[in-house]
């Protein structure tokens, strides 16, 4: 039976020492009851307490870390089956295979396109998070893995068989903490010894469900802590289910076999397929997914879908409402306002930006709706525009009166010129990707 936080918190130090990362011991308690922290991420505890509260404080699935200190990716440790519930927490990464069919420069090459393919969208940073490289048919496995260690900016995914290949190579990036993949029951002996020996973690696949969960059992009762379940592509539905079926097991019936993040190796014939069956295990369950391909149209695709599912459903994503200056405006510059919808915003700003054209953007608060949505719940009205623009002192960055209002909301118009200094508002585009040829054409005409 689950405990509560108090329960928890009775046992432990209460000392506030802080070593958990957080303030006191009753934040760390109410984390280990949410299933979101471990009793060993509390140095102090007794021998006592962790005997006490081992089995029933333990996440029913384990945060693994790939990659050394400074650059690890992690996954693992979630605590809900659908997103709605709760939230997820940690993203699904995006691995791109490196093949041993690749020359060295090759290789090395789309190493660089792997560091570069780092992108900005709606005030986040996203990026591909892992490089998976192949050490099997390599000429040279350790020389490859070493050289692509030494210029890769994220953590590397050693992919291969061959377990006296395997070995040469981890031995000579260990410190990098790869994750070794391919680990099934035709090499989880030696794996197992890989993965244990280097305190590295292990990628465990199975014929079946069956036999994964024998293989990961396995490894754990040899002293393998890290690992990830492992699925193939080939069959969609088998593999949903298959990640349903493992991800259920963990968390609602806390079967430790299971009790690890999964991640899925994709297989298409062409660079569409490869996008949409990567999103769909983004989506749904992988917390790695390995595609080929770098193209930053793909790459990006699969980002977006990422990025709006692992946002938190019970917060809305908003940014600061004030007044933003794009392009180091002047007294001459326009003024348009938008909703504080992340959205909304970093819609708008990109395209003044794309517009080389500096601009004042006030945003006003609409507790995170766009504007249509903000319009229909009665979180804006012109009244609402006119406060925020007179708090934000707008008036008193520019020499002219003329005010750029969104298309969408055009009722506004006469409200604003008959109720404040604005005499001249100017219906702008419905939609962003407008908002270039307005400034440039509509604005300075």
């Amino acid at each position: 039976m689950a405990l509560t936080g108090m329960q928890i918190y009775k046992l432990l130090p209460k000392t506030n020492c802080k070593e958990c990362g957080l303030p006191t011991c009753m934040a760390f308690a109410m984390q280990v009851a949410a299933k979101q922290k471990s009793l060993t991420d509390c140095p102090p505890v007794s021998d006592e307490a962790k005997a006490a509260l081992s089995e029933a404080s333990t996440p029913p699935m384990k945060l693994v870390k790939v990659g050394p200190s400074g650059k690890q990716f992690e996954i693992g440790q979630e605590t809900v089956m659908f997103r709605h519930d709760e939230k997820f927490h940690r993203p699904c990464g995006i691995a791109v295979r490196i093949p041993a069919s690749l020359s060295d420069d090759e290789a090395i090459a789309k190493c660089e396109l792997i560091n570069g393919s780092v992108f900005q969208r709606v005030g986040e940073t996203l990026k591909v998070e892992l490089a998976a490289v192949e050490v099997d048919g390599c000429d040279n496995p350790v020389s490859r893995v070493k050289s692509i260690a030494d210029k890769s900016n994220v953590p590397l995914i050693l992919i291969g068989k061959d377990a006296s290949i395997m070995k040469d190579a981890c031995e000579a990036v260990k410190d990098v903490y790869p994750l070794i993949y391919r680990a099934d029951a035709s090499n989880i002996d030696v794996f197992i010894e890989i993965a244990s020996s280097m305190k590295l973690p292990l990628a465990v696949t199975g014929s079946s469900l069956e036999e994964l969960s024998d293989l990961t059992q396995k490894a754990k009762d040899k002293g393998v802590e890290d690992m990830i379940l492992s699925f193939g592509s080939e069959d969609l539905g088998d593999t949903v289910r298959s990640l349903t079926i493992t991800r259920r097991a963990s968390l609602r019936k806390n079967f430790r076999p299971f009790g690890y993040p999964a991640m899925v190796e994709i297989k298409a014939e062409n660079s569409n397929d490869e996008t949409v069956i990567a999103s769909a295990f983004a989506a749904k369950y992988a917390g790695i997914v390995i595609v080929d391909n770098t193209e930053p149209w793909e790459l990006l695709t699969i980002m977006t879908v990422v990025q709006n599912v692992y946002t938190d459903p019970q917060v809305p994503n908003t940014v600061e409402a004030k007044l933003y200056e794009i392009g180091n405006p002047d007294e001459n510059s326009p003024v348009m306002f938008t909703t504080n919808f992340s959205l909304t915003y970093f819609s708008v700003e990109s395209e003044v930006e794309r517009s080389k054209v500096p601009t004042y953007i006030c945003v006003v608060d609409t507790e995170g709706l766009g504007v249509l949505n903000a319009y229909a719940g009665d979180k804006i009205s012109a009244e609402k525009v006119v406060k925020t623009i007179q708090e934000q002192k707008v008036a008193e960055k520019v020499k002219h009166k003329k005010l750029i209002i969104p298309g969408l909301l055009p009722i506004f118009r006469a409200e604003i010129e008959d109720t404040s200094e604005w005499s001249e508002v100017l219906i702008g585009p419905e939609k962003a990707r407008e908002i270039p040829a307005f400034l440039t054409n509509t604005w300075k005409s």
